[in-house]
């Protein structure tokens, strides 16, 4: 059996209340490295719960994530659980965590990202991984970043899931990784296709689109976790291969049936925050479920839109 790095990333929800302390709005600085620096002083200072990192986040995502360690090793893989996680940095499924609220999604009120109109996003999201990345974690023998364990463990075989922005985070780990790994084929990158896809890492980068969905089933936001279990079930030796599985996947795209398309009404910015606002005093208790509301009323919103605007509604803002 092989060794099989599951790194996926984390969740907005948490299955334990976020203290105002460990929300990431709250922690200000001059600069991204500072504000890292400033975050991690939160994170070390706090005295709210723990939890298994693998317990505290919840979701479809998190629900599909758990499960691929089962699959891996029922086909070969000796699997290890790893969480790209926006607060804490790498982490493994075992590390015992605060709940807390961070992301890499520009937009929301507990970004790491700052000013995206005038500073480079991706720029910003690296030096805070970088950042993070010095301090020992909260599971104190355990690697802290993706190459340290292509280092340690060079013919291993590592999985990433995440969406675009969360490889924008890590893409210059993952590219020493790969240089570190005995058989660099052996790193896979499920994400959404976006420029980034095209350029050091594209040939690791396994396309997760829409056109998947019909065949496996969920919601989008489990999507990338779907085709990694896929792609898990289907492997016929315990080794990934990038390049193989990235012809098949986008042979399976070539393939599939035209996406459906909606007539929905569109809706401004003001009117999004209106319905969010009413979605709220209902009762919604996430941005997903506001946002399938408004869709079962044939109205439309981009998921990321709708997600920022959803954020700033909660936030006050």
């Amino acid at each position: 059996m092989t060794d099989l790095h599951i790194i996926a990333s984390c969740t907005d929800r948490k299955n334990l209340p976020v203290p105002d302390s460990l929300r990431l709005r709250n922690a200000n600085a001059a600069d991204i490295a500072q504000r890292a620096r400033a975050w991690w002083r939160q994170l070390e200072t706090s005295t709210s719960e723990t939890r298994t990192a693998d317990a505290l986040y919840a979701g479809e995502h998190w629900s599909v994530v758990l499960s691929l360690s089962e699959v891996a090793k029922a086909n070969g893989f000796t699997p290890n659980l790893w969480v790209v996680s926006a607060g804490y940095g790498l982490i493994p499924g075992s590390a015992m965590i605060r709940p807390y609220s961070a992301t890499f999604s520009r937009g929301h009120v507990d970004s790491v990202v700052h000013d995206a109109a005038r500073r480079d996003t991706a720029a910003q999201l690296k030096v805070w991984w970088r950042t993070l990345a010095t301090y020992s974690g909260p599971s104190r023998s355990s690697a802290r970043s993706i190459s340290q364990l292509a280092t340690e463990q060079p013919q291993s075989n590592v999985l990433i899931v995440a969406s675009p922005l969360y490889v924008a985070a890590v893409e210059d780990d993952l590219a020493q990784a790969a240089s570190r790994l005995q058989y660099p084929e052996r790193l896979v990158i499920v994400s959404s296709l976006a420029p980034l896809a095209s350029g050091g890492l594209a040939r690791h980068w396994i396309p997760s689109s829409a056109q998947h969905q019909s065949r496996l089933g969920g919601s989008r936001l489990s999507l990338h976790a779907r085709v990694a279990r896929e792609i898990l079930q289907s492997s016929r030796t315990p080794f990934l291969n990038a390049r193989t599985l990235q012809a098949k996947y986008e042979r399976l795209i070539e393939q599939s049936a035209p996406l459906r398309q909606y007539t929905r009404k569109p809706l401004t910015d003001a009117e999004v925050r209106i319905f969010i606002r009413k979605a709220l005093l209902q009762g919604a208790s996430s941005w997903s479920a506001s946002l399938r509301m408004l869709r079962a009323q044939q109205l439309a919103c981009e998921q990321s839109r709708f997600k920022s605007l959803f954020f700033q509604v909660q936030g006050g803002s």
